[in-house]
């Protein structure tokens, strides 16, 4: 029994979004950004730990929020923040409501992870730090925020993969892209 257009239009709404081309290297442009920008500061704080140059550090907080071109154009870029957790939390909850393969679930999960535990070391932890280092610094601050540092880098590296790994995913979704029958 072979299916109409709509009811194969009808199936299709059941399983989650394939994965695009555009989606990879938009999701590899600002995995690549934020991990160069977590470069920099993890890089700064390692440099300002290992030569005893606290004040260095806080000149570059100063510099970060007050310079014209760098404070607007943070500003800019942090608008994929909340477009990246709208997708997330439609991702997940799409885990409970559309078709789609066990590991495609799974790089949901690690997305929606990475993302807020990203989100949540920076809004909780490293900008507070950072606004108790402009007032006073100390080697104890820039020691806990250097810590810091390495969580979201570490976590910027697994957001740079997540791209890669749900492509991958797409193109071996045999739903998508059924295998030739040899006969």
């Amino acid at each position: 029994m072979s299916m109409t257009k709509t009811e194969k239009h009808d199936d299709a709404k059941l399983y989650k979004e394939p994965f695009s081309i555009s989606q990879l290297i938009m999701g590899l442009l600002f995995g690549t950004y934020f991990l160069t920008v977590q470069t920099i500061e993890l890089s700064l704080s390692t440099y300002v730990l290992q030569e005893n140059k606290f004040d260095l550090y806080r000149d570059y907080l100063i510099f970060k929020g007050q310079a014209p071109i760098w404070k607007w154009w943070q500003l800019v870029s942090s608008i994929i923040i909340p477009l990246s957790i709208i997708t997330a939390v439609r991702d997940l909850f799409q885990i409970f409501t559309r078709k789609s393969t066990t590991r495609r679930n799974i790089i949901d999960i690690v997305t929606a992870l990475q993302l807020f535990g990203v989100l949540y070391t920076v809004f909780t932890s490293v900008l507070p730090l950072e606004k108790k280092l402009i007032q006073t610094v100390s080697q104890h601050n820039i020691h806990k925020l250097n810590f810091l540092h390495w969580i979201v880098f570490l976590s910027n590296i697994l957001g740079w993969f997540i791209p890669i790994f749900r492509y991958q995913d797409w193109k071996n979704d045999e739903r998508l892209h059924p295998k030739k029958k040899i006969e």
